[in-house]
């Protein structure tokens, strides 16, 4: 059976065919589907490349291929495109014996659309919220509060019709995206891989790491190392809020250093607030890092990872951070709740309560220890083992069901 994944993030296509991954995951991702599928194709845009990527980087593989869109950015290139991009959806869906869409985006809406059209069956995985993601402070639009509203209704729509949902959250998703009535509906995040754990000896670095913490003055030398991991291609992870909560923190004397790992169209406007701010040599800015080894040695070097974020689904960056052990602050948005304890989480946009929280915990060494073990029994939970049953099951679902049409389900 093939199987069709939409993605909403980027590949690139080598001279020879090949596709890696840029936003969309590498092979390792997509071959999950192959636990019951016999062939994934994965629906996504794609952007020319010359250079041969490393074979660690390929996003496709054996039983894994790519049906390439145009390499669209942003609501006004996609509408240029929708003519090529309706054809193109049109002859994946036609080729396809099941669908998963990954949602929200602009990606699975027009394989919805064209799904529907033909009045077949349809799963989808939602990873986040349109609500909050186009949220205000998000992106600078005019056009943003309707975007909004559209865009969540028809979450809600593709929700109620589909035949089996996959929420990356317990509760938050699920309660303002409900399923239908007859819907399979489950509740998993499945972003962690086995590796993402740290072993013994990195958590006894960190620990001695941080005991060592009990001086942070202006003047010191033994300054915390405050992690951020996002993408700034949208301002919906709270760059800015964060680089605000640095000042606060260096006006109240407290030396902290910042490294922000990410990159995007933004990137130039988040350095610039960056020196606007005067604070600009107590931030690093690291650009875009590639995934599995790198992005966990990066976690192991800060001493507290902070996500003040103003929409989210479950995030992968700051499980892998809780994986690594780290001491976290995050948002009080989407299923960032479901991970952290509540003394943990700061309201959404407020730079001054980011920084009363992260001078509070990086001036107690046995919180931030307690943090780090609290942290890592949590995403436990999370490993592949502990939930592979389910993302079984959760296949098995759609790939049973497939065959029957929309009208017969219903009856």
């Amino acid at each position: 059976m093939r199987l069709l994944v939409t993605s909403e993030g980027h590949v690139s296509r080598g001279a020879g065919g090949e596709f890696t991954g840029q936003t969309a995951g590498k092979y390792s991702s997509w071959s999950n589907y192959l636990e019951t599928f016999d062939e994934v194709v994965v629906l996504a845009r794609a952007a020319e490349q010359r250079e041969i990527p490393h074979k660690e980087a390929r996003a496709d593989g054996p039983s894994v291929s790519f049906c390439a869109l145009q390499n669209y950015t942003g609501p006004w290139q996609y509408l240029q495109h929708l003519p090529q991009l309706k054809a193109r959806v049109r002859e994946a869906v036609s080729h396809a014996d099941a669908y998963i869409l990954r949602v929200p985006g602009l990606v699975g809406r027009l394989a919805w659309g064209e799904i529907t059209r033909l009045g077949k069956p349809y799963a989808l995985e939602v990873v986040g919220d349109p609500w909050d993601a186009l949220g205000p402070g998000t992106w600078p639009n005019i056009f943003r509060p309707v975007f909004r509203r559209v865009a969540t209704h028809q979450l809600k729509q593709m929700c109620q019709r589909a035949l089996a949902v996959h929420y990356v959250t317990q509760q938050a998703l699920q309660r303002r995206y409900p399923p239908g009535p007859n819907s399979y509906a489950v509740g998993f995040s499945d972003a962690l891989m086995d590796s993402a754990f740290a072993l013994p000896d990195v958590l006894d670095e960190r620990y001695k790491r941080i005991e060592a913490l009990t001086k942070i003055g202006a003047n010191s030398e033994n300054a915390p190392r405050i992690g951020f991991i996002g993408s700034l291609a949208r301002m919906y992870k709270g760059p800015d809020v964060l680089l605000r909560a640095a000042r606060r923190c260096r006006q109240r004397g407290l030396n902290l250093e910042f490294a922000i790992v990410g990159a995007g169209r933004h990137a130039e406007e988040v350095q610039a607030l960056a020196a606007r701010l005067g604070i600009q040599d107590r931030v690093r800015f690291l650009g875009q890092i590639p995934s599995g080894k790198p992005v966990f040695d990066f976690l192991d070097s800060v001493d507290l990872f902070v996500m003040p974020s103003r929409a989210e689904g479950l995030p992968r960056a700051l499980l892998e951070a809780m994986a690594r052990g780290c001491p976290c602050i995050g948002s009080a948005i989407g299923g960032i709740p479901e991970l952290l304890a509540p003394e943990d989480l700061v309201p959404v946009g407020d730079a001054l309560a980011l920084a009363g929280k992260m001078m509070e915990v990086a001036q107690n060494p046995s919180r931030m220890k307690e943090m780090a073990r609290r942290n890592l029994e949590k995403a436990q939970e999370f490993s592949p083992e502990h939930l592979k049953d389910v993302r079984r099951d959760f296949f098995r679902h759609v790939s049973l069901h497939s065959g029957i049409d929309q009208a017969s389900r219903r009856e």
